[in-house]
């Protein structure tokens, strides 16, 4: 359980750490950010802002990662890549993050196990003692 629950929340995690931006698969494709294609990836202090405001995603995409693809099946690729680099950096972590975490939550459950049946003793052994004279006797009509 351990396992698989690290293995989701790593996996979400690189999801939401690296989306598929449609923004920069729309620069990709539309004719007018051919200037944005050519720049070399990485160079954002070299190069000048797209004049087209559906360009600017991919800019920003283009300038930023020094191995920043050009075409949709190369970005995708690319998010792809980054994804379960990441996944894997932190899977350790997370493994030992939800391994501890549930082991707090079993040693509580035990505990509450353990008081309840505490509770249970005493108050069923508390009524039989009560109802007993100090010499063993029971109380009330002999």
């Amino acid at each position: 359980m351990c396992l698989m629950l690290a293995i989701g929340t790593t996996w979400l995690g690189a999801i939401y750490d690296f989306p598929v931006d449609a923004g920069v698969m729309a620069g990709m494709n539309a004719p007018e950010c051919s200037r944005v294609r050519a720049l070399p990836a990485g160079s954002r202090l070299a190069a000048a802002l797209p004049d087209s405001d559906s360009c600017f995603a991919f800019f920003m995409y283009r300038t930023s990662f020094p191995n920043a693809a050009d075409d949709v099946a190369s970005y995708r690729t690319w998010v792809q890549q980054q994804r379960v680099s990441e996944f894997w950096q932190l899977f350790g972590y997370v493994l030992a993050l939800w391994f501890v975490l549930l082991c707090i939550v079993a040693i509580g459950a035990v505990a509450v196990r353990g008081l309840v049946r505490r509770l249970r003793r005493i108050s069923s052994g508390g009524a039989d003692a009560a109802s007993q004279k100090p010499g063993g006797r029971t109380r009330g009509c002999p």
